[in-house]
């Protein structure tokens, strides 16, 4: 509504009122905005001057809020320390798809070898020959087709040779990784491994024993990075389980490497004490 000031009295007019006046008057509605606006104006300088307006302290809180919000998302921002591109380069992802030999295709080979660099490039990738006869190709799940061996001319101590040269001096990350190595026939020093399967924060009790076993890579990616792989009916990605192993352990990689710390500096401590009572 709006409200017109005279010397003597006031007068409450209605919006709907002044809505019909105004095909009459045009200067009778013109008149009454503009008492309004000072009536308004007069009003909202009197709240303002009262400290002690309910009005007002509801109206800046909320200021209040939005500013703290900004100020914890900076401090996040702030925290959140990008790795150089020299500290990039010593993070390398694996992934290996195998085919069966043997009878029944029930003795594992590594037939296609995949690293991931810290950024998803693609490192390596290369298929396998066998020197054994593949009974199995187990394309549903790697991948791997007759084609693939056919043309496939790395043996296998040529490509661990290549992969050892890669990994010296690296942060190996992966999931299940001991198949992998045992595939590979590599050792790779445990404090510059990074093994999703291994990583408690990412296992789970399956029993009431309280035991803890590790997850799916699947089911993982799925919880933590909302990310689909190793789809049902589809052939396994080695460049997509590599990555996803590799995501995991970016989104955790703060407080994982603090773990790995602290177990670093307690097996040194038991080594000094051992070569003490020596």
């Amino acid at each position: 509504m709006a409200i017109t000031n005279t010397p003597q009295e006031v007068t409450v007019i209605g919006v709907n009122d002044l809505a019909q006046e105004n095909k009459r008057n045009v200067s009778l509605l013109e008149s009454s905005h503009s008492a309004l606006s000072s009536d308004e104006s007069t009003c909202a300088s009197s709240l303002s001057s009262d400290s002690n307006s309910p009005r007002r302290r509801r109206r800046r809180a909320p200021r209040k809020k939005a500013k703290k919000t900004v100020s914890r998302s900076s401090n996040k921002a702030a925290a959140e320390v990008e790795l150089s591109l020299e500290q990039q380069a010593q993070y390398v992802a694996l992934d290996c798809e195998m085919v069966g030999t043997g009878y029944r295709g029930n003795k594992s080979s590594v037939a296609r070898v995949t690293l991931v660099g810290w950024n998803g490039e693609t490192i390596y990738d290369e298929f396998i020959r066998q020197d054994r006869e593949v009974t199995d190709y187990r394309t549903f799940v790697s991948g791997i087709t007759a084609e693939d061996m056919e043309s496939a001319e790395l043996t296998l101590e040529e490509c661990r040779e290549q992969v050892l040269d890669l990994l010296e001096g690296k942060f190996l990350i992966g999931h299940a990784l001991k198949n992998d190595l045992k595939a590979l026939d590599i050792q790779h020093p445990w404090f510059m491994t990074r093994d999703t399967a291994k990583y408690e924060p990412f296992q789970q009790v399956r029993f009431d024993d309280g035991v803890l076993w590790p997850r799916k890579l699947k089911d993982l990616a799925k919880e933590k990075l909302h990310r689909d792989i190793q789809v049902e009916g589809k052939p396994h990605s080695a460049y997509e389980d590599a990555l996803a192993a590799l995501d995991l352990y970016r989104m955790t990689r703060t407080k994982w490497d603090k773990v790995m710390h602290y177990k670093i500096q307690k097996t040194l401590a038991m080594e000094q004490k051992e070569e003490v009572r020596q």
